[in-house]
This record gives structure tokens, sequence and C-alpha cells, in this order.
């Protein structure tokens, strides 16, 4: 299915705001609608809203301060999507929990696109900030996340596909072929171990990608005592990769959060966009 439905998540925080840069760049490329959301659950103290010991006025105070932040946002939303044409560009606002409201709307699209995550340092805006990695896992659907550095494309270059033969990471090699199908090279990169390891007969991950014409090269990188995310991260970044792909959450978020694990430090770490899937 090719790529004509993409939803960004947009908060107005830099990271937000390349990647609402990047999701342009993939609406022309794919001549796509591109629908931005402006997720932003309540902050804490609208929760007291229907407590009958609050006056009118502070009530309404609380909604005002809530709500402030929209109206900017979606004009600093079209003013970066000008060159998107007006029958292919949305606009959704929406309250409600920002992390489940973003995963919902996702499942409804083919791509979904976010910046990494980040802390609002304006207590109006800190029930807006968005966990890209728990939306892919809670979505199932692709998501590419952008750092707020970033600059430059996805397309044309060269990407890395972080490979183990596990169910995410081939699940997130096919939501991404599109794209690698545009890149000058692709890399499948594994770390302690071949690519090719545990290949079936007569098939291989490299097989597969050059039957889509897609320049691929294989490359075992040696496992150290650096963890696989600083491992992975710092190949991108000595080999000038402009993305990376990888299957998110193999072991459990939870398992993850509490100890570390390859996604959930990637979503943190990582200086170049990431298409994660799970």
């Amino acid at each position: 299915m090719s790529i004509k439905n993409i939803l960004v998540a947009y908060n107005g925080l830099p990271g937000s705001g390349t990647a609402l840069s990047g999701a342009v760049l993939m609406q022309q490329y794919f001549d796509a609608h591109l629908t931005g959301l402006f997720a932003h659950g309540n902050p804490m103290l609208s929760r007291q809203m229907n407590r009958t010991w609050m006056p009118r006025k502070v009530q309404e105070a609380i909604i005002e301060a809530a709500d402030g932040p929209t109206g900017e946002i979606r004009h600093r939303f079209y003013e970066t999507c000008r060159e998107v044409p007006q029958e292919k560009l949305h606009w959704i606002d929406s309250g409600g929990s920002v992390q489940r409201t973003v995963a919902r709307y996702a499942r409804l699209f083919d791509l979904t696109v976010l910046g990494m995550h980040e802390t609002s340092h304006d207590p109006n805006q800190s029930h807006t900030e968005i966990h890209p990695d728990r939306v892919a896992f809670d979505s199932g659907r692709p998501v590419i996340t952008f750092p707020a550095n970033f600059s430059g494309s996805v397309f044309d270059s060269r990407a890395v596909v972080a490979w183990d033969g596990g169910r995410a990471a081939a699940r997130a090699l096919a939501d991404a072929m599109q794209i690698l199908e545009t890149e000058a090279e692709v890399e499948i990169v594994s770390v302690g171990r071949s690519p090719l390891a545990n290949s079936l007969p007569g098939i291989d991950v490299g097989m597969v990608l050059d039957r889509h014409d897609v320049k691929v090269t294989l490359t075992e990188l040696p496992r150290n005592k650096r963890s696989i995310a600083d491992t992975l991260v710092e190949h991108c970044e000595k080999t000038g990769a402009s993305l990376l792909v990888m299957g998110a959450y193999e072991h459990s978020p939870l398992r993850e959060g509490l100890i570390g694990g390859v996604t959930h430090d990637i979503a943190l770490r990582a200086r170049l966009p990431v298409l994660m899937s799970h």
C-alpha cells in the first residue's frame, strides 16, 4: 500500500517543528494527504473544574490557559504547510489523554510523524508532551520521529536498518520499504551477529531488498561494552545515515522502561530520524 495518508502530531515544540517540515517533504514526495493533530490533554488543575467550590471566573481562567496555545499552534502549522495543496491539508484539535489520542489517530494513517520526546519548560504546555516509542507500540502503525536539530531529507540518501530477524524488525522493514526504495544505499546492520544469521533456505533479508531494486550492503557490528542503542547511533553518525529503521519493543515496554532497552534508549538519544514499528 502506498503512503497517501500522513499524520503529524504538532504541539509547537522544536522537535515537532522539525517533524512538521519532514512531514511536508513526505507529503510532496508521495502526493499524500497531510493531517496535523494538536493533542492537548487538560492540565492537572482542570480536573478540579467540576468541584462546586471553585468560582466560575477561576474555571474560565483555567480553560483559557489550557486553550491559549491552540490558535497560535494552528497558525504556525498552516504557515509551515503553505506549499501543501489546500485539498490535501487537514487540521484536528483534540483534547483528552495525549498519548492515547495520538495512538488512536495513528491507527488510521499510513505513517505518523512525530518530534522526539521533549520536556516543555512552559507549564501550560507540559500536558502536550508525546512519547513516540509508546505511540508506535500502542498504535500498531509505523512512526517516524525527528530530532529537533535535524536538517535534511530522509529520501535519496543513506538508510540503516537494524536487523535481528525478529517480528518487530520484519514489520519495520516492510513499513519502511517505500522510503527505502528511494535511498541511494541501504545498509542492513546487526550487532554481534551476521545479518544473515538464521536465514531461511532460499531467502534472506538482503535478497528481499535486492528484489525491490534497492542497493544493499550487510554489516555486522561488534558487540562490546557499549549498549546496542549507542552502537547503532554511533554507526549511523559515522556513516552519514539520514534514517534509522528499527523494530520497536521486541520486549515489553514496561521491562524496557524499567531496566533500559534498545527502543527506549534510541527514542531518547538518536540524532537522526528513526522509523519504528511494533
